[in-house]
């Protein structure tokens, strides 16, 4: 969509987007779950204290029947910072990926040292005039409230920190839940294994593979879904488990086992 804090009198422009190539959607705009009157992007010249909250768009169409809607899209959080340096981190932060920040000053002018603090204690430091960090190999430890402290030169040397910055650190897969379906009609001897996860895309190349276990063994078939994957099997006893992996990650994550007699 576009920035998720912005300066005083600094403009955004948030853009919304309806994956139907056969049809024209309208794009409608939200604030707070209030509707504004804005339709196609959303572009803000001058922001002000009451542009801040969260946004959502949704699609509208004339059918037959009349009006259509999309679902409304996630929320996209806006706020509005009155002071000289903010830090902004990009979002979503998730396992395995990196954390990339940015601290900015007002007026964008020609920073000495700056230092980004996580709860409080430094963890990155740089004095060669850029304000990007990046911090590799993310793990659930890199969750907190993360600042920044600027130091510039515009005729006078300045020393100013941002507000706290809470950043929450997602997973990329969750633990897989797996469960056993029995086929409700007696004369058939299968069963279905049910496996579900949440997945959050860290890119749009990305996918997740889901495969099932008896016994340690894993049984045929592979699926690539975004959160649940089924594979009917003959109903024997013995262990069963599921496992979703994201391969480009290199991350697997295991169900509980179930057992089956």
């Amino acid at each position: 969509m576009g920035p998720s804090a912005v300066f005083h009198g600094e403009s955004i422009r948030l853009t919304c987007d309806v994956t139907d190539p056969r049809s024209t959607w309208e794009h409608v705009w939200f604030r707070d779950d209030q509707r504004l009157d804005r339709r196609g992007e959303l572009t803000i010249l001058s922001t002000a204290v009451g542009d801040a909250g969260n946004y959502t768009c949704r699609g509208e169409r004339r059918g037959a029947g009349g009006i259509i809607y999309t679902p409304k899209s996630l929320p996209h959080s806006i706020s509005i910072d009155m002071g000289n340096v903010l830090l902004t981190v990009r979002q979503p932060v998730l396992v395995g990926t990196t954390l990339d920040a940015q601290c900015r000053v007002r007026g964008t002018p020609m920073l000495t040292e700056v230092y980004l603090y996580k709860d409080d204690v430094l963890v990155s430091s740089r004095t060669d005039g850029m304000a990007d960090f990046t911090l590799p190999n993310v793990n659930l430890t890199y969750q907190g409230t993360y600042h920044c402290l600027a130091g510039w030169f515009d005729g006078q040397q300045n020393l100013a920190k941002s507000l706290g910055n809470p950043v929450t650190v997602e997973e990329v897969v969750s633990k897989p839940i797996l469960s056993l379906e029995e086929n409700a009609n007696p004369k058939r001897k299968d069963m279905t294994l049910n496996c579900t996860f949440t997945f959050i895309k860290p890119d749009p190349a990305a996918e997740v593979h889901v495969y099932f276990y008896r016994d340690g063994t894993k049984l045929e078939g592979i699926a690539r879904s975004q959160k649940r994957a089924r594979l009917v099997v003959l109903a024997k006893e013995g262990e069963y488990s599921c496992g979703a992996r994201v391969p480009s990650l290199k991350l697997h994550k295991w169900s509980e086992p179930r057992k089956y007699r």
